[in-house]
């Protein structure tokens, strides 16, 4: 559960409840791969142009992880970006 669960305003809260209760799972699992795979092949494979990515994952530590990665890959020159997702703190974020 996210800490907007706990929000001051009462119908912020519903909705944000509302939001976290909408699961893709079954629709996920019975597609499967393969329409996004078709997909992307249709728009030429542009995950292979991409510039390399870091993918940082687990349950604690990530935005440490990020930061420290962030800053020193940005001392040594290089473009960074920095994504997280859904949202490390509140929605809103």
């Amino acid at each position: 559960m996210s800490s907007d669960a706990a929000h001051p305003n009462p119908q912020v809260a519903r909705r944000l409840q509302h939001i976290y209760t909408l699961h893709r799972t079954e629709i996920d699992l019975r597609l499967g791969a393969s329409p996004y795979i078709k997909l992307l092949e249709t728009l030429g494979n542009p995950h292979k142009k991409l510039p390399p990515v870091v993918h940082v994952a687990g349950t604690n530590g990530k935005g440490s992880v990020i930061a420290f990665l962030r800053a020193m890959l940005e001392a040594a020159g290089y473009k960074v970006h920095a994504y997280t997702s859904p949202h490390l703190i509140t929605f809103n974020e």
